[in-house]
């Protein structure tokens, strides 16, 4: 009879391949300073961009016709800048005197202007550590007492706001549910910052005898 230790072992399964390692993405970008007043930026960008690039650099062959990289890139900066400053009335020539407007939520020019300027871009809502936000990032002209309840548009009732606290400044009048109700930007969707950061008493009291329409601009 046959020693059962001496019976030849099964073959082993077939050692499966290693799976592929997922493609490995984009470097990040990044800003390496050289001198003081120079630094290399490393950027991965696609076809897509090196077309537009070119296109640039055509339509500025005439005032850069050696225009290198940095300096269409840095003209097409200037532009945004200009357009950006632009919309908060910052223009070289300002009217005399603003346009007549129809609409009751309109802020004219000037007083952007003086906000802007008054404020630095930066957002004003107070913080219960003391101090202010001062982001720079989604910035935009809020009123302090709500339009909805008769504020005006005045550098004294505006200030410039980030868009988190310009939704919260306007949770404290209206409440949660009534902004849920007529905005697009839910409680679900992080756009409001925790109620800790209210600095208690810096805003206006809401008008008691007031109640928001159905329909407010904010």
């Amino acid at each position: 009879e046959q020693d059962p230790a001496a019976a030849p072992l099964a073959p082993l399964p077939p050692r499966s391949a290693p799976s592929a390692a997922p493609p490995a993405g984009p470097p990040p970008t990044t800003i390496e300073p050289l001198t003081s007043e120079l630094i290399r930026i490393h950027l991965t960008a696609d076809k897509r961009f090196e077309k537009k690039l070119e296109q640039a650099r055509d339509a500025l062959s005439h005032s850069l016709p050696a225009g290198s990289i940095a300096e269409v890139l840095e003209a097409g900066l200037d532009l945004v800048i200009a357009r950006h400053a632009k919309r908060r009335g910052l223009v070289e020539k300002p009217r005399a005197a603003p346009p007549p407007s129809s609409d009751p939520g309109y802020v004219p020019a000037h007083v952007k202007r003086a906000v802007w300027k008054r404020d630095g871009g930066r957002c004003q809502y107070p913080l219960a550590s003391g101090g202010v936000c001062g982001s720079t990032r989604r910035c935009q002209i809020d009123h302090i007492v709500p339009r909805a309840l008769g504020g005006p548009s005045t550098v004294e009732n505006c200030r410039v706001c980030c868009d988190r606290h310009n939704d919260r400044a306007a949770r404290e009048v209206f409440g949660d549910a009534w902004m849920d109700r007529n905005t697009k930007n839910p409680r679900a969707g992080g756009g409001a910052p925790p109620a800790a950061e209210r600095r208690p008493g810096a805003m206006p009291a809401t008008p008691p005898a007031t109640a928001p329409p159905t329909e407010p601009p904010i």
